[in-house]
C-alpha cells in the first residue's frame, strides 16, 4: 500500500517493491482470460507426461466465460439512465455524453476488469468535450492516508515506454516513465527517465488546474474489506480447481487417444521385409508384436477402475467451481427438462448470479453517476457552450435475463383485475410507453373495450374498472 508519493522520488525503483504482488496477480489473471493457461499453469501441466515436456493439451476457459457472464447479466440490457424530464436540457445533456462516449461498452470494459483484476477504472479528461474512458489497472496506483487506507490522496497512472537516441557510435534505447498524479482539481503530469529499473532523473513537469474539486479517476471495486484499498478478484478461488479440471480433461483424453489405435500381436508369418530397410514389419495401425509357438504374448496393463472415477472427479469439481463462483448451471444454459418452465423458475435457479450481480451493481451505481456528474462538471468549468451541471441522476437497471412475455402479462393482468395497479402504471411496466405515446395506447384501449360492449350489450352501461379514473 502507498501512502505518499514519495515512490515517484529519483532513486526509487520502479514499479513500487509493495505493488509488486498485485501487478503479478493481474499479468496472470490478463494471460487466463486470453487462455494463455500453459504460461500460468506450469506446475499442473507437467502432470501430463512422465517426461515433463508436455504443454496445456486442453484448455476450458472458465476465466474468461464467467467475467462475461456478470459483464453481461449487468449490462446486457443497457440501463436507462434519467436526469430530468425527456426534452430538458439535462436529459439531452447526459444522453449525449453516453452516445459520444459509447459509455455503456465502456462501462462493459470496465465490469470485466472488476471481475477479473478487482478492479476497475473509469478515467475522465477534457477535449473540446468530455471524454469518459476505462483505464486498465495495471498501470493504477492510489495513495492512501496512513491512518485511513479508505481516504484516497491522490490517484496515479504511470507507464513505461522506450524512446531511441542517437549517439556517435550509432543508436541507443532509454526507458521513460510517464506519471499522471491526479489529486482534489489538480493534474500533475511528470516524465521521468529510467536507468536499470530505477527512476533517475525527472525530465519534465506539467500542471494544470481542472477546474473541479474531485478525482478524475473513479474506481470501481469488487469484493473490498476494510483492510483493503483494491477488490479481491473472481479468479484466485477458482485457480485450483480449474487446473485440476483441465488436467483431468486432457488425461482422459490421453488415455482415449491411446487406445483408440489399440496394438496387435500374432504369429511371425505375418511379418513383411521393407526391401528399402531390409527391417521385418507388419502393414497396420498400431504395433504388431510377432509370437513364435511356445511364447507369451504381450498383453496390456490394464487399469480397474476404468474411466468412471475420472468423471466422478469432474462432477465434484463442477459442484465446487459452480459454487465458489456463485454460478449454476443454469446461468450457461444447460437447463433440465422441467426445471426452467416460467421466468419465475428460471430466476429462482439464478438466485446465486443474480446476488453476485447485484453486489456489483451496487458498486457501479454510484460510480457511473459519480462519472457523468463529472464529465458535466468539468465541460462547465472548461466553458463548453450549453453545458450544464448533472445532478439528481437516476439510473433503472435490469437483470440481464430473458423476460417471460406471457407470465408478465398474466402478472399485470391479475394485479389489474383485483385493482392493485392502475392500467396506466400496467402498460407502462409492460411495454415501456412514457408520455403521449402512453395516453394514446390508454385511449385506443379504451375506446375497443366501449366499442365491444357496445356491440354486444346495447342495453347496458358499464362503470369505469378500479384504478382507470
Amino acid at each position: 500500500m502507498l501512502t505518499s508519493l514519495d515512490f515517484l522520488q529519483p532513486g526509487k525503483p520502479w514499479p513500487p517493491p509493495t505493488e509488486a504482488e498485485r501487478l503479478e496477480r493481474y499479468a496472470q489473471n490478463k494471460l487466463l482470460f486470453e487462455g494463455k493457461h500453459e504460461q500460468v499453469f506450469q506446475d499442473w501441466i507437467r502432470l501430463l507426461r512422465e517426461d515433463q515436456q508436455a504443454t496445456l493439451e486442453i484448455v476450458l476457459n472458465w476465466h474468461k466465460r464467467l467475467a462475461l457472464l456478470f459483464a453481461d447479466l449487468l449490462l446486457g440490457e443497457p440501463p436507462m439512465i434519467t436526469v430530468g424530464d425527456k426534452d430538458s436540457p439535462e436529459q439531452q445533456t447526459v444522453e449525449r455524453i453516453i452516445e459520444d462516449n459509447g459509455l455503456m461498452n465502456v462501462a462493459y470494459e470496465v465490469a470485466l476488469d472488476v471481475s477479473r483484476y478487482g478492479t476497475g477504472l473509469f478515467k475522465v479528461r477534457y477535449d473540446g468535450r468530455a471524454i469518459i474512458e476505462g483505464q486498465q489497472p495495471a498501470i493504477w496506483f492510489p495513495v492512501a492516508k496512513p491512518d485511513n487506507i479508505k481516504d484516497i490522496v491522490a490517484h496515479v497512472l504511470a507507464y513505461t515506454y522506450e524512446t531511441e537516441e542517437k549517439t556517435l557510435i550509432g543508436t541507443r534505447k532509454l526507458n521513460h516513465l510517464k506519471a499522471e498524479i491526479h489529486e482534489r482539481g489538480k493534474l500533475t503530469t511528470i516524465t521521468y527517465l529510467l536507468k536499470d529499473g530505477v527512476i533517475s532523473a525527472e525530465e519534465n513537469r506539467d500542471e494544470q488546474e481542472t477546474g473541479v474539486n474531485e478525482f478524475l479517476i473513479v474506481p470501481v471495486n469488487n469484493v473490498l474489506t476494510t483492510d483493503r484499498v483494491t477488490g479481491l478478484d473472481d479468479y484466485s478461488d477458482l485457480n485450483s480447481i480449474i487446473q485440476e479440471l483441465e488436467t483431468r480433461v486432457a488425461q482422459i483424453s490421453r488415455i482415449l487417444d491411446k487406445h483408440a489405435d489399440p496394438n496387435m500381436y500374432g504369429p511371425d508369418i505375418a511379418l513383411e521385409q521393407d526391401p528399402a530397410t531390409g527391417q521385418w514389419g507388419y502393414r497396420g495401425g498400431g504395433k504388431y508384436f510377432p509370437v513364435s509357438q511356445g511364447e507369451q504374448p504381450p498383453g496390456y496393463v490394464t487399469w480397474d477402475g476404468q474411466l468412471e472415477a475420472a468423471f466422478k472427479e469432474i462432477d465434484l469439481l463442477m459442484e465446487q467451481l459452480y459454487i465458489l463462483s456463485e454460478t449454476s448451471a443454469a446461468a450457461f444454459g444447460q437447463l433440465k427438462q422441467g426445471l426452467a418452465e416460467s421466468g419465475s423458475a428460471l430466476r429462482r435457479l439464478m438466485v446465486a448470479p443474480l446476488a453476485k450481480v447485484n453486489r456489483i451493481r451496487m458498486r457501479f451505481d454510484p460510480a457511473l453517476k459519480k462519472v457523468l456528474r463529472l464529465a458535466s462538471l468539468l465541460e462547465k468549468a472548461q466553458g463548453m457552450a450549453g453545458a450544464v451541471e448533472l445532478e439528481n441522476i437516476h439510473i433503472t437497471w435490469n437483470d440481464g435475463l430473458p423476460d417471460d412475455d406471457v407470465e408478465t402479462t398474466q402478472n399485470e393482468t391479475q394485479r389489474y383485475t383485483a385493482g392493485l395497479t392502475s392500467l396506466e402504471s400496467s402498460l407502462r411496466r409492460l411495454y415501456g410507453l412514457e408520455g403521449q405515446a402512453l395516453q394514446e395506447e390508454i385511449e385506443r384501449i379504451r375506446g375497443e373495450q366501449t366499442g365491444e360492449t357496445n356491440t354486444q350489450l346495447p342495453t347496458v352501461t358499464l362503470s369505469p374498472a378500479a384504478g382507470e379514473e
